[in-house]
């Protein structure tokens, strides 16, 4: 599993573009101030504290490589020293009735969105203790300038109504993104679990696949160990030793076989044709947990003797896995007075019929079982699908 990517160096790259954006408003902003008030002219330490926005982002472009662990660390320092520089600015500006005070609340946000809570609520103090400061000593604007309209032509009542507004503010987006940050960590704990659940699951589903591939491998020369001991018993002159070991050693395989097949011992021998592909679905699934089967026709009609009809099926499906098959579909129609079963796949690994019929005997088991019902079988086989066509005369 590849490592998460690293979320306090995506939000140091944020910030630079933050704070440049921040310069670039300020300077158009003062520009645009000297129209309106030419003896407006931004004296040297207001340049000076636009320069000094565009430090921590310095610090943040020669540590951008460093350690992940050292990543938060960095970040939390960065913000502090974000807050200092904006504090230095407003006190240029005329204090905290500048408007520009308000941005202030940016790394406090930042700072309770991705640092521990000692670190946020640390610099919540800082910020409101570095409000007050630049309250009672700042430099004042020109009497006669635009900012200093801006800043200090309010009455006493605003400048207190400013500072209740932006201390609510503060405690508010401070409480607000820790308690965010704290539901990240719940979402991401949750992921995790999911995750190693989904882990679990899939590991799981390896071992019941392998189970299942082994059962069929066993099953299937079972099942061909049986037809022959049962034709060789048929032969004549044989020795009524040989036949009795013959007789021993179809016992013997069809008692292995019976414990493999334990599906096939829990149907009825009547069953629905909708039961049946569900019990069929599941089966599968074992095998091959991605496969899709689509189940067509009249799920009521009734199938038997039902162990045989699933036999037939579970082949059929044993053999689309095998060949890498994706999608499975079975769907039983009436032509005539005539059954017909069609078993399609769209499996590409085996793309001519020489391939697929050659998939150890599971088609040769399905032949018998189908001779014994009466029921024909034929094969068509395609470079993008294979398909089976079953017909029989139902009983009446």
């Amino acid at each position: 599993m590849s490592p998460l990517p690293n979320v306090h160096r995506v939000w140091r790259r944020r910030l630079i573009a933050l704070r440049s954006l921040l310069v670039l408003s300020l300077a158009l902003a003062l520009l645009t101030l000297r129209r309106f008030s030419p003896e407006l002219l931004p004296p040297a330490n207001v340049l000076a504290g636009l320069a000094v926005l565009l430090v921590p982002s310095l610090v943040a472009v020669c540590s951008l490589n460093a350690r992940p662990s050292l990543q938060r660390t960095l970040l939390g320092v960065e913000l502090t020293l974000d807050l200092l520089a904006v504090l230095i600015l407003v006190q240029q500006l005329g204090g905290a009735a500048n408007p520009l005070s308000f941005y202030l609340l940016v790394p406090l946000l930042l700072t309770a969105l991705t640092q521990p809570p000692r670190a946020a609520w640390g610099l919540l103090v800082l910020t409101l203790a570095g409000y007050l400061l630049v309250g009672l000593w700042h430099s004042a604007p020109d009497p006669h300038s635009t900012l200093h309209a801006l800043s200090r032509e309010l009455s006493h009542t605003h400048g207190i109504g400013m500072g209740v507004v932006f201390v609510a503010l503060a405690g508010v987006l401070t409480l607000l993104g820790q308690v965010i940050q704290s539901l990240t960590r719940d979402q991401q704990r949750q992921q995790e679990r999911l995750m190693e659940l989904a882990g679990r699951r899939e590991r799981l589903y390896q071992v019941a696949a392998t189970l299942a591939h082994q059962a069929h491998e066993l099953n299937t020369p079972l099942s061909s160990l049986v037809m022959l001991a049962d034709n060789a018993r048929q032969e004549p002159g044989l020795p009524e030793a040989t036949r009795e070991d013959l007789a021993q050693i179809e016992a013997l395989a069809r008692r292995v076989a019976g414990r493999l097949r334990q599906t096939d011992a829990e149907l009825p021998p009547r069953c629905d044709y909708g039961t049946l592909c569900e019990r069929l679905r599941l089966h599968l699934r074992h095998l091959q947990p991605t496969l899709s089967l689509t189940v067509e026709g009249d799920p009521a009609r009734t199938l038997e003797p039902a162990p045989d009809w699933f036999r037939v099926l579970a082949n059929l499906g044993y053999n689309a896995i095998d060949a890498g098959a994706e999608q499975l579909v079975v769907r039983l129609e009436e032509d005539g007075r005539r059954l017909v079963l069609q078993v399609s796949d769209d499996g590409p690994r085996h793309q001519g019929p020489t391939e697929r019929e050659g998939l150890g005997v599971g088609l040769a088991l399905v032949e018998a079982t189908l001779e014994s019902l009466d029921a024909t079988l034929r094969l068509d086989f395609h470079h993008q699908w294979s398909q089976a066509r079953i017909e029989w005369s139902p009983p009446t």
